[in-house]
């Protein structure tokens, strides 16, 4: 649709084109004189009323869109660049969320077996509860399509590689997605990136072309018709995202098999201490000295065939946090009059701590310091347009 103009010489954004009045029901924020400033505590989300609006998210607040497919939602700024960003919603589809301390989705490591295929827990009989923060999750059993797709017919004259659509599962499983290379005008390689969960069939595959190619044509790819890992868990999401927490929960399944997950949370740094009798020297007299934060990625391999990267360790992109401070008067870093210049962002897991003297200090003695981890108020700014 055409996004009106919002703007021009004196002609400002004014108050009374706020987010304000009666909302539909279900909205949590109705000023009677409007406004446009959206704080969310950590865990808190905010559903848009219906319209358009331009969102200049905080820089710990994700912008999240319904997955119509999976029926859970989904993040827009992954790594929250802080670049605003226009939505059309129609009072269900759009919403402000701030995720920070929680988890948001789980890497399974081991996906079990003798499971009921099916999505939820009424279909699967599979159960999965964490250990802290009260979030609600769906197991997904079955139903990964296939790691090998053939090339049924490689089609001609294709000058740029064919975008492929794999058809969808039923309501809860996660889409499957491929790529392909071609070679001579041809399709001469398909490569799943993401199997897929909960599909009951071999979906098939819609061969498109690129926009920039009007030659190409006649590519058939078939999935193969036996769907992958029956009987395991393929994939795992919160539809409740819970509390926020301070350290990693842990998941239990019944019955529990083998399975395993680990969850991948959405912390920013909170504050550091510097490890016990480890607080460096020579970094200087009352000089500043910059923490960054570096790795914060879930670990573990993922197990074969369930649905990855985008229903585990791709639904964040980690930013650098960066802490300023200042030496004590023995040349040691210290945690009092520190300032978090940015909490950070979409860390999975405690990320590591790198100290970077400043001023003359050139640290004789390299420190060792801690993160700790959790959740984070933000402010959001939603302007109606």
């Amino acid at each position: 649709m055409a996004i009106p103009r919002i703007g021009g010489v004196g002609i400002p954004l004014n108050l009374t084109g706020a987010i304000g009045g009666p909302l539909p029901q279900g909205t949590s924020f109705a000023p009677t004189k409007g406004s446009n400033a959206i704080t969310l505590s950590a865990s808190e989300v905010f559903a848009l009323p219906a319209g358009t609006y331009l969102i200049a998210a905080g820089p710990y607040t994700s912008i999240q869109f319904l997955d119509p497919v999976e029926n859970n939602w989904r993040t827009i700024n992954a790594a929250n660049s802080l670049m605003p960003i226009t939505v059309d919603s129609d009072g269900g589809n759009y919403r402000l969320a701030n995720l920070t301390g929680t988890p948001i989705g789980a890497l399974i490591t081991n996906s079990g077996s003798a499971y009921t295929n099916g999505i939820g827990t009424t279909a699967t009989g599979l159960t999965v509860t964490i250990s802290a923060g009260s979030s609600k999750w769906v197991p997904v059993v079955g139903g990964a399509i296939n790691s090998t797709i053939t090339i049924t017919a490689g089609g001609t004259g294709y000058l740029f590689p064919p975008i492929l659509v794999i058809d969808t599962p039923p309501a809860g499983g996660v889409q499957a997605t491929a790529v392909c290379t071609i070679s001579g005008g041809a399709i001469n390689t398909v490569t799943v990136t993401n199997q897929g969960a909960g599909y009951t069939n071999a979906p098939n595959i819609a061969v498109l072309n690129d926009q920039r190619d009007g030659a190409g044509s006649g590519g058939v790819l078939t999935v193969n018709a036996t769907l992958a890992n029956s009987g395991g868990l393929t994939a795992l999401y919160p539809t409740d995202n819970g509390t926020a927490l301070t350290a990693v929960p842990t998941f239990t399944f019944a019955p529990a098999s083998s399975t395993a997950a680990t969850a991948v949370m959405n912390f920013v740094v909170t504050t550091f201490v510097p490890s016990s009798g480890l607080s460096g020297a020579g970094y200087g007299n009352a000089q500043p000295f910059l923490l960054l934060s570096q790795g914060g990625i879930v670990g573990g391999t993922r197990a074969s065939n369930v649905a990855g990267p985008i229903a585990d360790t791709a639904l964040t992109l980690p930013r650098m946090a960066q802490i300023q401070g200042s030496t004590t008067a023995g040349g040691k870093i210290q945690a009092p009059g520190s300032v978090i210049v940015d909490a950070g962002f979409g860390f999975q897991a405690v990320p590591n701590a790198i100290p970077i003297a400043g001023g003359s200090g050139l640290a004789t003695t390299q420190a060792q310091v801690n993160f700790s981890v959790g959740g984070i108020t933000d402010t959001s700014y939603v302007q109606p347009i």
